[in-house]
Parts: structure tokens; sequence; C-alpha cells
């Protein structure tokens, strides 16, 4: 009978260390670093594209314009100032951000001094890579969920609690009644230059505009993304944290675990009250506030657990072991 070769080579797979220490990944040059963080930056930049070209190149872009009903209890509640204005939400957060990743990866790159830098024939040490790694992250799950929020606010364009307040319409009964049947109300969809009196003065365009962006909250959005990011950051940081001699890292370290979960607690009750303080100043109703949670917890878990995989990936240009990939042999 004639030899039939099969179509499929033998190979044979070497053994791995299961031991191997983690390597570093020496094909890192100073060229190929910079060349991904600008690559990123551009990708940054992409994202708030669509926000500047809202805020910046076409400050008049309107939302979509919902009808009211004139007897709508729900956006006849008083104008109030609010208890945290964005500009103090967004300092808040930042603080305590920088605050607590500053701490954690000062600590964890004074105890890892002495490890091999993290590119190739450069003294960048390892703080400014991990630094750039997190904050990297964060911005870029902040920004995908401001991106996210904005599209929503313009999209539907649904009125705040205080719209009527603001646009003071003169409710009569042919703006407000149905002409076909007097008994019921009329869905009013007239121009707003046309009704809206703004309380001879009192309010003015801008605040009309922001009174049809109520869904859903960018401040419970952002919020609750930065309190979510910071309890996975800090699980997962201080859970892997590199062994020290020192007794006063020692200490901090220890210190800082046995306060986590007080930390972690007192993040979503600061996110959870910053959410509460835009319902009793009817700047939205409930469910904006409920559906900006729940965007920013998706948000902050899918850019952690699943973009920079942080519980696998404890650092920046390195992997836990390197796996031996098989040899093809070829027998005659």
């Amino acid at each position: 009978m004639p030899n039939f070769r099969s179509s499929y080579e033998l190979v044979s797979v070497e053994e791995t260390d299961l031991t191997q220490k983690p390597v570093n990944m020496g094909d890192q040059t100073c060229q190929v670093v910079l060349l991904k963080g600008l690559l990123q930056v551009v990708c940054l930049i992409g994202l708030l594209m669509p926000m500047a070209y809202i805020y910046v190149f076409t400050q008049d872009y309107e939302p979509f314009h919902r009808g009211f009903f004139c007897d709508d209890q729900n956006l006849k509640h008083p104008y109030m100032a609010q208890t945290v204005p964005i500009s103090l939400c967004i300092a808040i957060w930042a603080a305590i951000s920088i605050f607590l990743i500053l701490l954690i990866e000062s600590l964890r790159s004074y105890v890892e001094r002495d490890r091999e830098g993290p590119i190739k024939n450069n003294r960048t040490p390892w703080i400014a890579i991990e630094l750039y790694r997190h904050f990297g992250y964060f911005l870029l799950g902040c920004i995908s969920c401001l991106l996210f929020t904005e599209i929503a606010k313009y999209t539907i364009g649904r009125l705040r609690p205080h719209y009527l307040t603001i646009c003071d319409p003169d409710f009569t009964d042919e703006l407000c009644k149905d002409p076909n049947n007097s008994e019921y109300s009329r869905f009013v969809t007239n121009d707003e230059k046309t009704i809206c009196r703004m309380g001879d003065g009192v309010y003015n365009e801008h605040q009309l505009k922001e009174a049809r962006l109520s869904f859903l909250s960018g401040h419970s959005s952002f919020s609750f993304f930065c309190g979510t990011f910071l309890i996975v950051y800090l699980q997962s940081r201080l859970n892997r944290f590199p062994k020290s001699s020192h007794l006063g890292i020692q200490a901090c370290v220890r210190s800082l675990k046995i306060a986590r979960p007080f930390v972690q607690f007192g993040l979503i009750i600061l996110a959870f009250w910053i959410s509460l303080t835009r319902i009793s100043d009817y700047f939205h109703h409930p469910m904006d506030v409920v559906t900006g949670a729940l965007v920013g917890v998706l948000f902050a878990c899918v850019t952690l657990v699943v973009i920079a995989d942080i519980f696998n990936k404890p650092s920046t240009f390195r992997c836990e072991r390197k796996e031996n990939l098989p040899t093809v042999t070829q027998r005659n």
C-alpha cells in the first residue's frame, strides 16, 4: 500500500516553568512608548470632539424640543440654586481621585524602587508610567461616560422639573386646551420664543435651554463613575501590594487596608448624596438620577475590569508569566 502522509504536522510542546517570575517586556523602547502615548492622546481628543462641537464650536446647538402639557405638575417646581454645581462636583472628585491614586502609587513605587526600569535604555521611573496608566484609564472612562450622558441629554430633551417656571407661558385656553375638545389638555409644541415670557426678564435663554436637558443626570453618572472607579481601584491595588521590609511602609499599607472599606462606603455615600441633591434642587426627576447612577457604575466597571483588566494586569508592560509557545517539528 502506498504511504499516505498526514496533512497535519506533529508538534511537541515544551514544558512551562510555573514558578517563573514576571518578565519585563524588553522591546518597550522610548520611541514605542511615546508613539503609543501620542496615539492614545489623539484618541482621547477624538472622544472630546462631539462635546467640543456642542459647547465650543456651536454654542447655540439646540436639544430636542419636547412639548408639554400646561397642567403637568411635574414641571412646575420652583427654580433653586444648585447645592453642588457641576464645577464643584468635578473639583471634589478630582481632588479625591488625585489624592488616592498618588498616595497608593507613590507607596508602590517606593517599595519597588530597585525594580528594573520600564523603558529600555531610559531612566523614566515606574511611578510615571503607572500614574499615566491609571489617570489615562480614568480620563478615558470619564470622557466616555460624559459623552454618553450628553448624547442622551440632547437627543431626548426631557424637561426639567422647573421648566414651566423658567418658560413662564401664558396659560390661556388657546394655548392649553385641545381645540377639538376643551375637556382635554393640548400638547404644546409651540416655538419657545413666542410663548415663553421667562418671568419678564428674571430668567434667560441659557437657563431655558438647560431646562431641556434633564435626562439623564450628568452629576449622577459622573459621581458614580468616579466613586465606583476608586472603589475597584483601591480593592485591586491594595490586594496585590508588594511586600516591604520597611516598618513604616508596612504600617501605612496595613492602615490603608483597614480603612479601605470605610473609604469605599464613604465614596458611594458621597456619590449618592450628590445625586440626591439633583432631585431636592428640582433639577432632575428621580428616574434621571437612577439612570445616571447605573450608567456611571457600568462605565466604571467596563473601564477597569474589561478594558484595563486591573485585577489580572498589576503593572504596565509586564505580564505574570511568559508562556512558552509550542515548537513545531516535522518528522520525515
